[in-house]
């Protein structure tokens, strides 16, 4: 009997999952918290598979987790199941070495078929996600990840100057992009470009 290390900070979906896994001959270990999976994991050897969603509450989100886990020596197999599809969360995942990718917006057989080829030592993409990456793919010919940068300081209040300061590049550096930037996303203003960015996940959308 396998066991997973299930980790979401939404006690429904972690009930939701745990009860449409253990019918299915898994053993599941619940975490509801960062702290929480980091005690359950002291005990790493009983950990099969570990299946996370990539925001969690508090100060870690899942990929944090995941790599701090791996420091400490849980390098288990590892699918993230997660609800945030935005094009630069998307370009994270895609660069984490997971083993298995899964969106909540997929049906939730994608999860179980996930987690049966991940058992079996393969690795396992939802369609869903893999539509998404190629988006990234074609994202990343729009901007420039020098570009992505720039954008998302400008988003977040950050004068020419404090960029300038920040990248190590000069003000008219930051004037180009700022140009190309409007000129790629077919966009008039600045706030227009990041509103358009933001939709298309290029930049994280603010709260």
């Amino acid at each position: 009997m396998k066991t997973l290390l299930i980790i979401d900070d939404h006690p429904i979906v972690l009930e939701g999952i745990s009860g449409m896994l253990s019918p299915s001959g898994y053993k599941v270990i619940k975490a509801n918290s960062a702290a929480q999976a980091m005690v359950l994991a002291s005990k790493a050897d009983y950990i099969d598979i570990v299946v996370c969603d990539l925001q969690l509450d508090g100060s870690t989100d899942g990929l944090t987790l995941i790599e701090h886990l791996r420091t400490l020596g849980l390098r288990k197999p590892t699918i993230v199941y997660t609800m945030h599809d935005e094009l630069w969360n998307i370009q994270r995942l895609s660069k984490a070495h997971l083993d298995g990718i899964v969106l909540k917006g997929d049906n939730v057989i994608e999860l179980v078929q996930a987690i049966e080829l991940v058992a079996n030592g393969e690795k396992y993409y939802s369609p869903a996600f893999d539509r998404r990456r190629m988006e990234v793919l074609q994202t990343n010919g729009i901007l420039s990840s020098k570009a992505i940068e720039i954008l998302r300081r400008i988003s977040d209040g950050e004068s020419n100057h404090d960029i300038s300061e920040a990248l190590g590049i000069g003000e008219k550096a930051i004037e180009y992009h700022r140009s190309n930037i409007l000129k790629k996303l077919c966009s008039k203003t600045m706030s227009e470009a990041i509103k358009r960015a933001m939709q298309l996940g290029i930049i994280p959308l603010k709260k």
